[in-house]
């Protein structure tokens, strides 16, 4: 069976694993398709940070300290600013199909040194475990994080708790305006706590996502709107990949967002966003970057590398993309009523890391950038990276992407 990622083999690629990066990029062995799209004055580099680490001889909280201020100076952050770390609660279920637990710690601990006032976790879990409605709320994002371990792990790092659900309806949004033109109309609400707090740290999960193809820096954003922003999402469904990326650039989000940092202790690497092959990585990744479409960027890669180690028969259960519109028909329908009228068919995308589709990635180097950068330098920590992820994040010099130390 061919692998969904790639023209070229999960077994193939592997067995090159060892050899040079240019042997891998000849024309008859590209992993991606597609040109760059590098547009004028996007030429700066992006910067992504790529630990790893052997949990036999560090702990999770001192890799995630030593990579959030290799990421970071901290020169954003005044005496007693407030950060919301906004994680990924979308189910009950443990981690990969949320925000892994074990990166609390290490985020708090670092951000009360640099001296943070006031640091707040949270987030509002997806329409299939909570609803918040002009009359009433189903559901609890809070009872979520419970079950997930977020709830603990907040609290024993000595961070405050914030569920979007919890604020009475008649004052829990507030208007979103993306930068620019825009798909949203006026149906975009988010939060209103982002204007209450100074900064904004985005912790995601490495993940497939049965609709978004994947659900990594950019899709969390998704976490900070209502109920009814998200039936619009879903139910015009032609444009939801734009939607995203154009989340991505309302000035309550792109204004305050510091850093996007993720822990991949497991990575989901089928379905998502809730079930899945939870793949564990016996050497966890760090992602982290000032700029969250390229960490996306790196993300989406590694993630592609972690579907590679994945179960032939894992992978051929995945439903995306071939069932992707019908599922997403049905979660409108379902969740929302079948008086809606106008749905939208879904676009899906594969391979998930060309540079030229136009996935949320790309409409966000778009969007927030004016087009791709000419080049996304990794710099590594830790352990040397797997030989296999090194290779893979080179392979395609559309993308770019250049790892510092390489040969």
């Amino acid at each position: 069976m061919s692998k969904p990622d790639s023209t070229l083999s999960r077994r193939c690629f592997l067995q090159r694993a060892g050899a040079s990066a240019a042997a891998l990029i000849a024309p008859d062995l590209l992993l991606f398709s597609g040109a760059a799209r590098t547009a004028p004055g996007s030429g700066a580099a992006r910067r992504v940070y790529l630990h790893t680490f052997d949990p036999n001889a560090t702990t999770t909280t001192e890799a995630v300290t030593n990579t959030l201020t290799a990421a970071t100076d901290f020169s954003w952050l005044r005496q007693g600013d407030s950060v919301f770390l906004k994680v990924a609660s979308n189910s009950n279920l443990p981690p990969p199909s949320v925000t892994s637990p074990a990166v609390l710690e290490g985020v708090i601990a670092a951000l009360k040194a640099a001296g943070a006032g006031t640091i707040t976790v949270g987030d509002m879990s997806g329409a299939q475990f909570v609803r918040h409605l002009a009359d009433r709320t189903i559901g609890s994002t809070r009872e979520n994080m419970r079950r997930n371990g977020l709830l603990a792990a907040a609290e024993a790092a000595g961070a405050a708790v914030h569920c979007f659900e919890e604020v009475p309806f008649e004052r829990a949004y507030l208007p979103g305006v993306p930068t620019g033109a825009h798909h949203w109309g006026e149906s975009l609400q988010v939060a209103e706590i982002l204007d209450r707090v100074d900064h904004v740290i985005n912790l995601p999960r490495l993940g497939k996502h049965v609709l978004a193809g994947a659900s990594l820096g950019l899709k969390n954003a998704v976490g900070w709107i209502s109920d009814h922003s998200r039936m619009v999402l879903h139910r015009d469904a032609a444009t939801f990949q734009a939607k995203i990326a154009e989340l991505n650039t309302i000035p309550q989000l792109m204004n305050k967002q510091r850093l996007t940092l993720t822990l991949a202790d497991r990575a989901l690497t089928t379905y998502g966003p809730d079930a899945g092959y939870a793949l564990p990585l016996s050497r966890p990744l760090i992602i982290a970057s000032d700029d969250v479409v390229s960490h996306d960027q790196i993300a989406l890669l590694a993630l592609v590398w972690a579907r590679w180690q994945t179960p032939d028969e894992a992978l051929a259960q995945d439903p995306y993309p071939a069932q992707s519109n019908g599922l997403n028909w049905w979660f409108v329908r379902v969740t929302w009523g079948e008086e809606i009228g106008g749905y939208q068919d879904l676009p899906t995308f594969e391979p998930l890391a060309s540079a030229e589709d136009q996935t949320a990635v790309n409409l966000a180097y778009d969007r927030l950038h004016g087009g791709r950068p000419e080049r996304i330098e990794v710099l590594p920590g830790g352990p040397p990276l797997p030989g296999s992820l090194a290779v893979l994040l080179t392979a395609d010099p559309a993308l770019g992407v250049v790892v510092q130390g390489s040969a």
